[in-house]
C-alpha cells in the first residue's frame, strides 16, 4: 500500500461552488454592461434632441434677425410692421419678410402630422413651401413668440423672444431673444 499514488482533483462540491461564484460574477458584469448601454442610448437620444433644438433655434434666429419692415410692396404683413402674429391673439407663430432671401414672406409655427414640429413656411412668387426644422421624434409641446417694437410707432428696436417647451425625449424649456439686425428706430 505504500506504492499507491494519491490522486489530486476537485470534488463535486468544490466544482459546484466554483461555478456558482463564476456565474454570480458573470451576471454582475453583464448587468453593469447592459446598464451602461442603456445609459449610453439615453444620452445619445438626448444629444440628438439638443442638436435638433440647437439647429432650429439658430436657424430661426438667423432668419428673424434679417426681418424687414413691411412698406406695402410685399403683401406679407400689415403696413409698418417688422413681425406679425398671423393667428393673433394666438402667439404660436410669427411672420416676417426676410430681406436676405429675396424679400420672401416667411413664417415659423408649430406643424406636422401631430402638430409637434417646428414648421418653416416660405412664400416665393405666391407659392408656399413648408419645411420642418425638427423631426417627429422630438415632441415640441409649445412654441410661442413675444413681439416688441414691431410697429413703426414703437420707440424701441424690434425684437422677438422665442419660448420653447420640449417634452420628449427630455424635458426642456428654452428661451432666447433676437433683435432685428437692421436698425429700425
Amino acid at each position: 500500500m505504500a506504492n499507491l499514488k494519491i490522486k489530486k482533483g476537485f470534488t463535486l462540491v468544490e466544482l459546484m461552488v466554483g461555478m456558482t461564484i463564476f456565474t454570480l460574477i458573470l451576471a454582475a458584469v453583464i448587468g453593469i454592461l447592459i446598464s451602461g448601454i442603456k445609459i449610453q442610448r439615453l444620452i445619445l437620444s438626448q444629444q440628438q434632441a439638443l442638436d435638433q433644438l440647437s439647429f432650429a433655434i439658430e436657424y430661426m434666429s438667423r432668419a428673424l434677425r434679417m426681418a424687414k419692415r413691411e412698406d406695402g410692396t410685399f403683401a406679407c404683413l400689415s403696413n409698418d410692421l417688422s413681425y406679425q402674429n398671423p393667428n393673433s391673439p394666438n402667439i404660436s407663430s410669427v411672420r416676417f419678410i426676410n430681406h436676405l432671401q429675396g424679400d420672401d414672406c416667411q413664417e415659423f409655427s408649430l406643424g406636422g402630422p401631430q402638430g409637434n414640429q417646428i414648421k418653416y413656411s416660405i412664400k416665393i412668387n405666391q407659392v408656399r413651401e413648408d419645411l420642418y426644422l425638427t423631426s417627429s421624434g422630438l415632441t415640441i409641446q409649445a412654441l410661442s413668440f413675444k413681439l416688441q417694437g414691431e410697429s413703426k410707432s414703437d420707440t424701441i428696436q424690434p425684437r422677438i423672444t422665442i419660448f420653447l417647451n420640449i417634452t420628449s425625449p427630455l424635458i426642456l424649456r428654452l428661451q432666447t431673444t433676437i433683435s432685428q439686425r437692421n436698425l429700425d428706430i
